[in-house]
């Protein structure tokens, strides 16, 4: 069963930022990631990020409807595409991608927004009442 880490984020919009910097550790520590954005255009926002929020190097990643995207370690998904398995799921939707076996990990972002927060806690009863492993992180602003 994987773990689930909910990161809440003290900004009441995604923090693009702190979701790559998110993504570079966990690609540090050797995992491949799919990241489930909610719309293309957010797939487009964190695609953007990932190219330039270092100014000395990028996290080798790709959309999930593009022709690389099977041998990249970080794709980007969305709602209504078709998911490519990986072992961390970063879930930035308010509904995770279906079906949810065959991740080591799941990272669920969440800003303090209370639109954010309510599905989010649904999120997270689901998940507990499927026993899986929960833990919760408060990411100060300086942070995110």
């Amino acid at each position: 069963m994987p773990r689930v880490d909910f990161y809440i984020v003290a900004e009441h919009n995604l923090p693009y930022r702190f979701v790559c910097h998110l993504a570079n550790k966990v690609r540090g520590e050797g995992y491949d990631i799919y990241i489930h954005a909610t719309s293309r255009d957010e797939a487009l926002t964190i695609d953007d990020m990932l190219w330039t929020f270092q100014d000395i190097s990028f996290l080798p990643h790709s959309l999930v409807d593009s022709m690389e995207a099977r041998d990249c370690p970080i794709i980007i998904g969305w709602q209504g595409q078709d998911r490519l398995p990986r072992q961390v799921l970063m879930n930035l939707s308010a509904t995770p991608p279906e079906p949810m076996d065959g991740y080591e990990r799941i990272i669920e972002v969440v800003p303090s927004d209370p639109d954010f927060r309510r599905p989010a806690r649904q999120r997270y009863k689901d998940y507990r009442d499927k026993g899986l492993e929960l833990y919760s992180h408060n990411i100060e602003p300086a942070h995110a």
